[in-house]
């Protein structure tokens, strides 16, 4: 059990560090943003979603875990949901697309996360928690849209 804790909590290191790094995207905003209000208004959302996140923890069971993916989900889709309020400028929607593509999928795995966890089934749960941690996608799609500063850190 210590090792599973151990890989989980490495595992989840790299999924808090995606799911902040995926709470800055957004685009179904009325007005188009200049670059830098983009990335200005975008940072600010990762940094918010970033301090809530952090007020979690990590878990220190499996049984901790159902909780914990329960809440990092909806941070991460409320935060999602925030941004999706802005308007990237035209060269930066391409990556800001795939960014946001990247960010309903860890939503989706930390659904998964949470009911794995909830039935106890811990080899499902880390294999799940490795996926969202699988940060490469998300940090290049980052990159593309502009907003470095919600880049997973991890």
């Amino acid at each position: 059990m210590g090792r599973f804790v151990l890989v989980l909590g490495l595992a989840l290191g790299l999924a808090l560090g995606l799911a902040l790094a995926l709470a800055g995207c957004g685009g179904d905003g009325d007005e188009q943003l200049s670059r830098a209000e983009f990335v200005e208004q975008a940072e600010a959302i990762c940094n918010r979603a970033e301090e809530r996140l952090g007020e979690l923890g990590e878990p220190g069971s499996i049984e901790e875990l159902e909780a914990y993916a329960q809440e990092a989900q909806a941070i991460t889709d409320d935060s999602v949901a925030e941004l999706r309020e802005l308007e990237p400028p035209g060269p930066l929607q391409e990556g800001f697309d795939r960014y946001l593509e990247r960010a309903e999928e860890v939503i989706g795995l930390l659904d998964e996360l949470e009911q794995a966890a909830g039935s106890g089934d811990a080899v499902e749960s880390s294999r799940i928690a490795a996926e969202i941690g699988d940060s490469a996608e998300a940090g290049d799609a980052a990159r593309a849209a502009g907003i470095p500063g919600c880049e997973s850190e991890s």
